[in-house]
Protein backbone atom coordinates (compact mmCIF):
# COMPACT_ATOMS: atom_id res chain seq x y z
CA UNK A 1 0.00 0.00 0.00
CA UNK A 2 1.19 3.49 -0.94
CA UNK A 3 1.43 5.78 1.61
CA UNK A 4 -0.21 9.01 1.19
CA UNK A 5 2.58 12.13 0.70
CA UNK A 6 1.29 13.85 3.51
CA UNK A 7 2.44 10.85 5.59
CA UNK A 8 5.54 11.00 4.06
CA UNK A 9 5.98 14.84 4.56
CA UNK A 10 4.96 13.98 8.38
CA UNK A 11 8.05 11.29 8.64
CA UNK A 12 10.28 14.07 6.97
CA UNK A 13 9.49 16.65 9.71
CA UNK A 14 9.87 14.27 12.64
CA UNK A 15 12.98 12.79 10.81
CA UNK A 16 14.23 16.76 10.75
CA UNK A 17 12.91 17.27 14.38
CA UNK A 18 14.90 14.76 16.08
CA UNK A 19 17.87 15.35 13.96
CA UNK A 20 17.68 18.82 14.92
CA UNK A 21 17.78 19.92 10.97
CA UNK A 22 15.59 23.24 11.20
CA UNK A 23 16.40 24.37 7.08
CA UNK A 24 14.92 20.88 5.94
CA UNK A 25 11.96 21.06 8.64
CA UNK A 26 11.12 25.00 7.58
CA UNK A 27 10.83 23.09 3.93
CA UNK A 28 7.40 21.49 5.35
CA UNK A 29 5.73 24.41 6.32
CA UNK A 30 4.02 27.03 4.62
CA UNK A 31 4.90 30.60 4.89
CA UNK A 32 1.96 31.21 6.57
CA UNK A 33 1.80 28.28 8.95
CA UNK A 34 0.41 28.25 12.48
CA UNK A 35 2.35 25.66 15.04
CA UNK A 36 0.57 25.29 18.95
CA UNK A 37 3.88 25.48 20.82
CA UNK A 38 1.68 24.67 23.82
CA UNK A 39 -2.08 25.40 24.36
CA UNK A 40 -2.31 29.24 24.32
CA UNK A 41 0.72 30.38 22.48
CA UNK A 42 1.19 29.77 18.76
CA UNK A 43 3.93 30.35 16.69
CA UNK A 44 3.23 32.18 13.08
CA UNK A 45 5.60 32.05 9.67
CA UNK A 46 8.48 30.11 9.47
CA UNK A 47 10.79 32.86 11.25
CA UNK A 48 8.97 32.19 14.53
CA UNK A 49 8.33 28.41 13.96
CA UNK A 50 12.02 28.12 13.38
CA UNK A 51 13.05 29.66 17.03
CA UNK A 52 9.96 28.03 18.86
CA UNK A 53 11.61 24.33 17.76
CA UNK A 54 15.17 25.99 18.31
CA UNK A 55 13.99 26.41 21.90
CA UNK A 56 12.25 23.33 22.36
CA UNK A 57 15.47 21.21 21.66
CA UNK A 58 17.09 23.12 24.22
CA UNK A 59 13.92 22.32 26.77
CA UNK A 60 14.20 18.55 25.42
CA UNK A 61 18.24 18.80 26.02
CA UNK A 62 18.86 18.05 22.36
CA UNK A 63 17.38 14.69 22.59
CA UNK A 64 13.74 15.51 21.39
CA UNK A 65 12.18 12.36 20.08
CA UNK A 66 9.07 12.23 17.60
CA UNK A 67 7.16 9.32 16.18
CA UNK A 68 3.82 8.54 15.15
CA UNK A 69 1.91 5.98 16.69
CA UNK A 70 -1.10 5.58 14.73
CA UNK A 71 -2.35 8.28 11.45
CA UNK A 72 -5.69 9.36 9.82
CA UNK A 73 -5.34 10.97 6.74
CA UNK A 74 -8.86 12.83 5.27
CA UNK A 75 -7.66 14.34 1.65
CA UNK A 76 -10.42 16.25 -0.25
CA UNK A 77 -9.22 19.00 -3.45
CA UNK A 78 -5.71 20.61 -1.95
CA UNK A 79 -6.46 19.96 2.10
CA UNK A 80 -5.83 17.17 4.02
CA UNK A 81 -6.86 16.59 7.82
CA UNK A 82 -4.48 14.61 9.92
CA UNK A 83 -5.50 13.32 12.79
CA UNK A 84 -2.50 11.28 14.90
CA UNK A 85 -1.53 9.69 17.84
CA UNK A 86 2.05 11.70 18.10
CA UNK A 87 4.45 10.35 20.65
CA UNK A 88 7.30 12.44 22.23
CA UNK A 89 9.92 12.15 24.95
CA UNK A 90 13.01 13.09 25.72
CA UNK A 91 16.73 12.93 28.08
CA UNK A 92 14.63 12.89 31.30
CA UNK A 93 10.97 13.15 29.70
CA UNK A 94 8.78 10.19 30.08
CA UNK A 95 7.31 9.17 26.94
CA UNK A 96 3.46 10.99 26.02
CA UNK A 97 1.24 10.34 23.66
CA UNK A 98 -0.70 13.55 22.21
CA UNK A 99 -4.07 13.47 19.83
CA UNK A 100 -1.99 16.20 17.82
CA UNK A 101 -3.94 17.58 14.05
CA UNK A 102 -2.52 18.48 11.41
CA UNK A 103 -3.40 20.60 8.54
CA UNK A 104 -1.83 20.54 5.14
CA UNK A 105 -2.03 22.19 2.28
CA UNK A 106 -1.00 21.43 -1.68
CA UNK A 107 1.03 24.17 -3.04
CA UNK A 108 0.77 24.88 -6.65
CA UNK A 109 4.30 22.59 -7.28
CA UNK A 110 2.06 20.24 -6.10
CA UNK A 111 3.96 19.76 -2.51
CA UNK A 112 2.26 19.32 0.72
CA UNK A 113 3.40 22.07 3.29
CA UNK A 114 2.04 22.56 6.55
CA UNK A 115 0.22 25.17 7.27
CA UNK A 116 -1.81 23.85 10.77
CA UNK A 117 0.74 22.24 13.03
CA UNK A 118 -1.10 21.29 16.93
CA UNK A 119 0.15 18.54 18.59
CA UNK A 120 -2.06 19.36 21.55
CA UNK A 121 -5.21 18.65 19.21
CA UNK A 122 -8.64 18.95 21.81
CA UNK A 123 -6.22 20.21 24.82
CA UNK A 124 -5.99 23.60 22.88
CA UNK A 125 -10.10 24.16 23.79
CA UNK A 126 -9.57 23.33 27.40
CA UNK A 127 -10.72 26.53 30.02
CA UNK A 128 -7.01 27.09 30.91
CA UNK A 129 -5.61 27.45 27.86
Amino acid sequence: MNQHPVQLQIERADNAIVAEDFNVLMDIYADDAVLVIEPGRNAVGKSEIRKAFEAIAVYFKNGLQVEQNGMKILASGDTALVLANTVISGPGFPSAERKATYVFNKSPSGVWLCSIDNSYGHEVISKNA
